[in-house]
């Protein structure tokens, strides 16, 4: 079953397959950087002091985390597990 067809919204311009073609962008000189945002305002008005927080005066960072060794040691493992396989193999290998 097929829907039937809303009429016109007045005011409104019917449906375009094609999209409107896309605002002008402003001309820059090659590889000037465009600003994104307008200038700050000057019209805040300033609070009155001490409303602000400056900083927590009791408060001690972390500390760092301990470097990540999982890769060195599963590759050492590796590593050694081939070398151990590989002459455990060449002394059978020549016992024969």
């Amino acid at each position: 079953m097929s829907q039937p067809r809303h009429p016109p919204v007045p005011g409104r311009p019917p449906y375009r397959s094609v999209p409107p073609p896309a605002a002008p962008t402003p001309a820059g000189q090659p590889r000037q950087v465009q600003p994104r945002h307008g200038a700050p305002s000057r019209d805040v008005p300033a609070g009155p002091a001490g409303l602000f927080a400056v900083g927590f005066p009791n408060y001690v960072s972390p500390p760092p985390s301990p470097r990540n060794r999982t890769g060195l040691i599963v590759g050492v493992l590796v590593v050694a597990v081939t070398v151990l396989l590989a002459v455990l193999g060449f002394w059978l290998a020549a016992g024969r």
